[in-house]
């Protein structure tokens, strides 16, 4: 067998279609054949031997621990975290097994310092009091689903977890990579990639509420020389709500195919395809008068029961791969995604400022009648050089970046007006009756609306290794981002219009800095500090008319990191403080603004991650956060008042996994748990501190098959999801109740 270069050694719902059976039962018989051909070698031949060291990589489905060797998300050069000038956390495979976690915003419900915001009918994503605006997916960033837009206008959707292998968290700015955004951090997604071995595993699960879900994944090499590999993911998912009748379903395939060329060259093809059907609940439930709470049933559903999202997402992307020598690398990446959306709903709700809560009469409006069809187009481009260099006796790092990418998002927007009351108690979902959309005589508004943002940047940067203890991370990015868009209104208030409005063109450009200053200590602890920025154009205009400078957001962060047992166990602790300036502020009865507000984000964060034994894994992140408006910027938002109320003061999230022992060492057992301090929101609708257990216990029938029970909220703690714009009269979720899950897998050994 050809030898392969050491580092390309790698470690409609799909449930009808059948495509799994064939997919698993093509892996188990390629297995036999390859052990039959092993066999059939006997004595006369000695297969490859590859002996190693221990190696640092980024893949991590084939490790039994809940940490990892080494990221890349806050430079792009491959760096453990203790050597990483920032706070870093990463969601392991082992972790997402463990918990059942096939969503992103159940993986970020288990990360330290993010908290999980429940946006209309989207998810959205906070670090240290900022959202995150973007997401990257093997290091190439794309806007977060609603953050580049209305969420109602945007086509964008999150892709299923079974394509990830894991999920890396940087904390503060990511200013190097991105450059363009809010301060509090990113979140880069990691794909499965071709393995040279054969290995297959599908997964089937039950929940309660008629939840279903199956998962198959297949990767090897696909010629005798294993020059050529590839990989196909599949998953299907039947998911009823525990809201009355509130129900969808999702099917995603992911194939990936990655190459030699040469001796010195890899190349890697991928698509994803993913489609969703769900049933949205885009206002919740209301308050009681007084902001007091009703009681309702968490069951409670009041939207109409023709509520309908349909989307589609299909992401082809390309990877090159090039080392010149040991010591440089060249990768470019190109990937491209493109959404469609269409959405229409009707609910009760009351979002007015005045509206108190639901009186005695239980009445509450309909809220209009809405429909989106929405499409997003995004491509992006990054190609980076990372190496080693000498200077003065020593080697040093160091990496160039170029990136670029255009974002467009098209959407249609129809409005029929309907504010009738209806009694919430016993809600009956078929007396909203659904418009006939083409017909314009039942139109209250009719409008299209295009926005495009384009960015290019040039990071520069190098690792300085000044002793074997001290070494000085140091760069800067070049950032420059476009916005533009319109919209286009032919119907407005039940009339022909045409209303064509161009928004202003904002084109603005930065250099950000980062600094980073690490020292050995020890060695098994470092001691870091780091200072970076990163920008974001705003709109809003001053009093010549001119588009505002943008807004800068600037993380300082101070820490130490340990890891100990062999690198398999990581502790860090980070004090920190973002300041934003530049924000724009009203001025008082005029309609320009001056770029003179300032909000301040400070706390501190502990995490502990990894294998305590090899049969013990443990994960612990506190957090604690303050954030104030550092200057009055509106009647709202006044000077020392809490910046983002729907962000807790106090989060701690903690899990641990144990297998075993001795004669019982085909069992394994898990626990942990998710609490948070008290939060408020826009609308002054408070939720009190709250805490959500969770547990898994797993028992391997066998070397191939595996059963599991996974169970969340197991005290059925009744809490409401963080949510900024909170009123009385909507826009109040329910967390799940508690649910148990049974999980059959099968891997092939």
């Amino acid at each position: 067998m050809a030898s392969l270069p050491v580092r390309f050694i790698r470690s409609r719902s799909l449930v009808r279609s059948g495509m799994l059976l064939p997919l698993l039962a093509a892996a188990s018989f390629a297995h036999a054949q390859e052990v039959a051909d092993a066999g059939e070698a006997g004595d006369t031949a000695l297969g490859e031997v590859i002996v190693v060291g221990k190696v640092k990589t980024d893949k991590t489905e084939k490790s039994n621990s809940y940490t990892t060797s080494m990221m890349s998300t806050t430079t792009g050069l491959e760096l453990s975290s203790r050597e990483t000038p920032q706070s870093v956390s990463v969601v392991m495979q082992k972790q997402m097994k463990d918990q059942g976690i096939s969503r992103l915003s159940d993986a970020m419900r288990q990360t330290t310092g993010i908290n999980v915001v429940q946006d209309s009918t989207r998810t959205r994503f906070q670090s240290r009091g900022f959202y995150i605006d973007q997401i990257e997916e093997d290091g190439i960033a794309s806007q977060v689903p609603g953050s580049a837009s209305n969420p109602y206008r945007s086509a964008s959707t999150l892709t299923d977890m079974v394509v990830y292998d894991h999920i890396e968290v940087l904390r503060g700015a990511a200013g190097l990579t991105q450059g363009n955004g809010e301060p509090g951090g990113t979140i880069n997604a990691v794909r499965k990639k071709p393995t040279a071995r054969l290995q297959a595993n599908a997964m089937a699960s039950a929940a309660r509420w008629d939840r279903y879900r199956v998962e198959g994944d297949v990767s090897g090499p696909l010629n005798d020389s294993r020059s050529v590999r590839g990989r196909l993911v599949m998953a299907g998912e039947k998911d009823r709500s525990f809201k009355d009748i509130v129900h969808g379903d999702l099917g995603v395939i992911y194939g990936v195919v990655d190459a030699d060329v040469g001796d010195s060259a890899l190349v890697t093809a991928g698509v994803v395809y993913q489609r969703e059907n769900d049933m949205p609940d885009p206002f919740g439930v209301p308050m009681g008068e007084g902001r007091t709470e009703l009681n309702l049933p968490r069951a409670t559903y009041l939207g109409a029961a023709w509520n309908d999202t349909k989307t589609t997402k299909l992401n082809p992307f390309v990877e090159f791969d090039y080392y010149l020598n040991d010591d440089w690398k060249f990768n470019a990446k190109l990937n491209y995604i493109d959404t469609k959306s269409d959405q229409m709903f009707g609910a009760l709700a009351n979002l007015g400022s005045r509206f108190t809560g639901v009186g005695a009469n239980g009445l509450l409006p309909v809220n209009n009648l809405q429909q989106y069809n929405n499409d997003g187009k995004d491509l992006g481009f990054m190609a980076r050089a990372t190496g080693k260099y000498e200077l003065l006796g020593r080697k040093h790092d160091l990496f160039v970046t170029l990136s670029a990418s255009t974002q467009k998002e098209d959407s249609r927007w129809r409005r029929v007006t309907n504010s009738t009351q209806y009694n919430i108690w016993g809600f009956d979902h078929g007396v909203i009756v659904n418009p006939d959309w083409n017909d314009y005589s039942q139109l209250n508004l009719n409008a299209t609306y295009h926005n495009e943002v384009k960015q290019h940047g040039l990071s520069l940067g190098s690792r300085f290794n000044f002793t074997d203890a001290w070494h000085l991370l140091a760069g800067m990015r070049y950032a420059g981002v476009k916005t533009s868009g319109n919209s286009y209104f032919t119907w407005f208030n039940g009339a022909a219009d045409n209303d064509y409005t161009a928004s202003r063109v904002v084109n603005k450009k930065k250099v950000s800095p980062y600094l980073g200053l690490t020292w050995d200590f020890s060695g098994t602890s470092s001691a870091y500090v780091s200072w970076t920025e990163i920008f974001k154009p705003q709109s809003s205009v001053d009093a010549s008319n001119n588009v505002l400078k943008p807004v800068v957001g600037h993380n300082a962060e101070i820490g130490t990191k340990s890891s100990f047992l062999d690198e398999r166990l990581n502790l860090s602790f980070a004090l920190f403080q973002i300041t934003q300036t530049n924000r724009a502020m009203t001025v008082a009865g005029q309609r320009y603004s001056v770029p003179e507000g300032k909000v301040r984000s400070r706390g501190f964060e502990v995490e502990l991650s990894g294998e305590v034994t090899p049969d013990w894994n443990v994960f612990a992140g506190y957090t604690f956060n303050r954030s104030k408006f550092m200057r009055t910027e509106s009647t709202t938002y006044s000077y020392g008042t809490n910046f983002s109320k729907h962000t807790p003061k106090h989060m701690l999230r903690a899990y641990t996994s144990y297998k075993l022992p001795g004669e019982l060492n085909q069992w394994s057992v898990g626990g942990g748990f998710e609490t948070q301090s008290d939060i408020d929101s826009l609308g002054s609708v408070p939720q009190g501190g709250y805490t959500i257990w969770n547990a898994n216990v797993h028992y391997d029938i066998d070397r191939n098959f595996r059963v599991s029970v996974v169970g969340r909220n197991l005290t059925d703690k009744r809490y409401y999801l963080p949510q900024k714009t909170r009123y009385p009269g909507g826009n109040n979720f329910f967390g799940e109740p508690r649910n148990l899950m049974l999980q059959v897998h099968w891997k092939l050994n």
